[in-house]
């Protein structure tokens, strides 16, 4: 048997960039060299002998080693119990289940090979074959486990960096709270703002006051709008890495036609409810212009807050909104100056 104290492991990067710029995790991280090996010509008696008293990291698979270092093949721990004690390991090696799985190997492919092959654990060689350590199941699982949590994180669109999120999710209380607030407090200028812009049509809305009717409608639809532009950005950064225009002009068409949608809907409505004809386009189309830009709002930011480093789903969201309600209001009384005031 050979003691793995002579076996030189290499230390390989464990982390390698990937091309969208994430991190790549690799199967070296995960190898353990404590481990039962043996040579071809070891007899099962001798194999079993050496192993009592001895404890591995992992020990589902006995690692055929020639003397220079090279792996062999494979055998199980199940057919070495079951075998007879005079029986040459080479006998109950698999060749064919030595995959030469490298240590800068991602750690996903490798973990996809194991399941290929129905083996509980990997052997890892350098790039000479020489065996310098395994991957035991239990990290084979615990890749694939973290590999479908960041899967889902993509498909859902948390952000690009699942570290990050994980970190969002998890915290401590004041810790999350300490993340959101500062954005929130933006909000919270951005509402005074539109406050103060609000108040210089005061004398015009209590002369007409059934255009303050419909602000609450407005903000919302045109926030609505936008706040699912928001939605299919931050999901889109997670899931495709290709040019923004394309998706930007894809995306404002949507809203527009939603925007536009929406207005002719609402011109009869208003029409026939308060009959002003002035009324009813000004409510029409401050809904078209007002999701037009709520979708160009709410489609850029997760994009601008990513490229600044920053959670494009905590931080887009506040400021997003109250943009959108600002610019909402603007082109509404700016609409209704024009055709009602």
């Amino acid at each position: 048997m050979i003691d793995m104290a002579t076996l030189e492991l290499e230390s390989p990067p464990r982390e390698r960039p990937a091309a969208n710029g994430r991190r790549i995790r690799t199967i070296a991280h995960y190898v353990v060299t404590s481990v039962p090996t043996a040579e071809p010509d070891a007899l099962v008696a001798e194999v079993r002998q050496l192993m009592v008293g001895r404890r591995y990291d992992e020990a589902s698979r006995i690692f055929v080693v020639s003397e220079d270092g090279q792996l062999v093949g494979i055998a199980d721990i199940a057919d070495l119990i079951a075998a007879e004690a005079s029986t040459p390991i080479r006998e109950l090696m698999k060749s064919d289940r030595c995959p030469g799985i490298r240590p800068e190997t991602d750690r996903e492919e490798a973990a996809s090979a194991a399941i290929r092959m129905g083996a509980s654990s990997l052997a890892v060689c350098d790039a000479d074959g020489r065996f310098v350590g395994a991957a035991p199941a239990a990290a084979l699982m615990s890749i694939l486990r973290d590999e479908h949590l960041e899967d889902l994180h993509h498909l859902v669109g948390i952000l690009s960096r699942s570290e990050e999120a994980k970190e969002a999710l998890t915290a401590p209380p004041h810790r999350r709270a300490l993340y959101r607030l500062p954005w929130l407090l933006i909000g919270m200028a951005g509402s005074a703002a539109t406050t103060t812009m609000m108040t210089r049509f005061e004398t015009a809305l209590a002369a007409h006051i059934a255009v303050a009717f419909f602000i609450p409608a407005i903000v919302y639809l045109a926030d609505s709008v936008g706040t699912q532009s928001e939605v299919v950005a931050v999901r889109g950064m997670s899931l495709t890495d290709g040019d923004l225009l394309p998706l930007f002009a894809g995306e404002l068409g949507t809203g527009t036609l939603l925007g536009a949608m929406l207005g002719c809907l609402a011109f009869p409505l208003v029409w026939f409810a308060f009959e002003s004809i002035p009324l009813a386009a000004t409510v029409a189309i401050a809904l078209a212009v007002a999701s037009s830009i709520s979708t160009a709002v709410g489609f850029l930011l997760p994009w601008l807050f990513g490229r600044l480093g920053y959670d494009p789903a905590l931080g887009s969201g506040p400021v997003a909104t109250v943009i959108q309600n600002f610019m909402s209001l603007l082109t509404y009384f700016l609409i209704a100056t024009a055709l009602v005031f």
